[in-house]
């Protein structure tokens, strides 16, 4: 229990008064969690807490106050995968912002704070960051009576699961952290620029009991890849240094995270953090019952889609091929579409003839290309395709996608009187037994699989199946060639 005690604790808003600066200072460098970090981990010795033990405790939601409705956020956008670190390139808010990591200078000084490469980390080594970097933060904090303090973290954050960088363990999340000394049992009423717009932007109440870190909540909403819960969060759109008031923020960057500003972007037009007690509490140590600031300390750095590698995600890589019933010669082409950067130029490449062809952008979110082979190249149908993108900046990537053939589900019936199950499957590929091999297909549903045996024209294969006293919702037809498809049983 007083382990998880200390694990909640902001060590930086309890030191003697000759000590804050100096702590302030500490917290302020590697995005102000420098010094979080170092006390936590100093706690470990002493307690015996592991690191996954900790990074556990570390990225639990914490609520201590009322029932509290998140906010809709207002993150409208991702960008595909990043070919080196793997988290998406950008994420985008409805006011226009698009924003990658921050991952300029050396992560403790400079406009961007992040964790610094973990030596002999391979992954760490790769990505350039260590167990967490930023698309976007905010802090705000409030000196309270009698030396109080009171801290509000919102941000976009890049980290792993597990706690140090390994491959597919990555994990994105918006935070909402707030922590404040009480002062006085009672109920405190907390706004910040992320409160709820279908309420009107109510406060957050809490009853909480006097002490250090009286209020102490975290919120963290993400999760691993595809990272679409990052769109349904609490944070966004993203608060930026308000263009009315100089100075301006730096060229390519929302804000200064070593400059408090003011900002705009907060839900029903709340651009500050202000904590308000009951009538009477003196928390502001000149009498007044609340305390308030509109200055942050504001990271974030603009999409700059020249100077960054193309991400490239397949979307579908499927041949069609066929044989000539009177000749007897088989062709075939492949259909291929795969999601760029639209300002990227993409190509793909056959392995076995290494022809380049040219993608063309659909003016939405895929590029597309159409191309025939010949009888000569028809019969070894390739596995994989190169794709390669390259930026407007020379920047490139290139992957391996698969290549399929397309597999659609016809017909799944059940006939009650019968308990026959019956299904029929198509393949695009529909070469001749005579010419090659032919895909074989599975029939999958439950523990069950089946053998499906071809049927009628070539490409076509249908199967009956015995004694389904109660039919599934659900059934999956697998080919050899790669194909896969899905479907719910007619009703």
């Amino acid at each position: 229990m007083n382990c998880i005690h200390q694990l909640k604790t902001d060590y930086t808003l309890f030191f003697p008064k000759q000590q804050q600066k100096q702590a302030r200072q500490l917290f302020t460098k590697n995005y102000k969690r420098a010094y979080i970090m170092r006390s936590l981990e100093s706690e470990q010795t002493s307690f015996g807490i592991g690191k996954k033990f900790f990074i556990t405790i570390a990225l639990m939601v914490m609520l201590i106050g009322l029932s509290i409705q998140p906010a809709k956020s207002a993150l409208t956008n991702k960008g595909l995968i990043h070919p080196v670190n793997h988290f998406p390139t950008w994420f985008s808010d409805a006011n226009g912002v698009t924003l990658q990591l921050c991952l300029d200078g050396d992560g403790a000084t400079g406009m961007c704070f992040y964790d610094a490469v973990i030596p002999g980390n391979s992954t760490s080594e790769a990505t350039g960051f260590g167990a967490e970097a930023f698309w976007w933060s905010a802090d705000a904090r409030l000196d309270l009576a009698g030396g109080g303090r009171a801290l509000l973290v919102l941000a976009l954050e890049a980290a792993y699961g597990a706690g140090d960088p390994a491959p597919n363990d990555q994990f994105a999340f918006g935070r909402i952290r707030i922590r404040a000394d009480v002062p006085e049992d009672g109920e405190y009423k907390i706004w910040h620029p992320y409160l709820n717009e279908a309420n009107g932007c109510q406060p957050e109440v809490y009853n909480a009991t006097a002490g250090p870190n009286g209020i102490n909540v975290t919120r963290d909403i993400g999760g691993g890849a595809p990272f679409e819960t990052m769109l349904a969060g609490e944070v966004g759109p993203f608060l930026v240094w308000d263009p009315a008031i100089t100075p301006a923020a730096p060229a390519g960057y929302v804000g200064d995270p070593n400059v408090e500003h003011e900002v705009i972007g907060g839900h029903c037009n709340i651009n500050y953090f202000r904590i308000e007690a009951a009538a009477g509490v003196d928390l502001d140590g000149n009498g007044n019952n609340f305390v308030q600031t509109n200055l942050f300390a504001v990271q974030g750095k603009v999409y700059d889609e020249t100077n960054t590698p193309p991400g490239i995600e397949p979307v579908r890589i499927t041949y069609f091929r066929s044989t000539n019933t009177n000749t007897g010669v088989t062709t075939s082409r492949i259909n291929s579409w795969v999601k760029a950067p639209p300002q990227a130029a993409v190509n793909l490449t056959h392995p076995i003839t290494n022809q380049k062809f040219t993608m063309t952008y659909d003016g939405d979110s895929s590029f597309f290309r159409r191309f025939n082979l010949s009888a000569a190249n028809s019969l070894n149908m390739p596995t994989q395709m190169s794709v390669t993108a390259t930026s407007p900046g020379g920047l490139s990537n290139t992957q391996s996608v698969n290549v399929t053939d397309y597999v659609s589900l016809e017909t799944i019936t059940w006939t009650p009187a019968t308990q026959r199950l019956r299904v029929i499957a198509l393949t695009s590929d529909k070469i001749a037994s005579s010419a090659g091999e032919i895909p074989q297909l599975t029939l999958k549903f439950g523990a069950s699989s089946f053998s499906m045996p071809q049927s009628g024209a070539a490409g076509r294969y249908e199967i009956f199946v015995d004694g389904i006293a109660i039919p599934p919702a659900f059934v999956t037809v697998t080919s050899s060639k790669g194909g896969i498809d899905t479907k719910g049983i007619a009703d």
